[in-house]
C-alpha cells in the first residue's frame, strides 16, 4: 500500500479530469481525492496498490482530451482512514 501525491500540469483542466480521474480511481480500488489547482495544475492524492497507481497514471495520460505535459510525484505517509476517492473543489 502506497500514497502518492500526483502534481499533473499540461492541459488538465476544463477537460473532464477530475471525473475522469474519479471513474479511474474507482476501477483500480484506489482510495484518495482529486483537486483543480489556482496554477492551472490538478493534484491527485492516490493511495493504494503501486501497480494501480501507475496503472491510474496510465489511463489518465492516454485519455481523450487530457494532455499531460509532465507528472510530479511525491510520496506520501498513508492515510489507513480513508475509504473512498473524492473530488474536492
Amino acid at each position: 500500500m502506497e500514497r502518492l501525491k500526483i502534481n499533473f500540469k499540461g492541459r488538465v483542466q476544463g477537460v473532464g479530469f477530475r471525473f475522469q480521474a474519479f471513474r479511474i480511481a474507482n476501477n483500480l480500488n484506489l482510495t484518495g481525492n482529486v483537486k483543480n489547482m489556482y496554477d492551472g495544475s490538478v493534484v491527485v492524492h492516490a493511495q493504494g496498490k503501486r501497480r494501480n497507481i501507475d496503472a491510474f497514471i496510465d489511463a489518465i495520460k492516454n485519455e481523450r482530451f487530457i494532455r499531460v505535459e509532465s507528472v510530479d510525484i511525491m510520496k506520501l505517509e498513508v492515510d489507513d482512514s480513508e475509504k473512498s476517492f473524492e473530488i474536492l473543489y
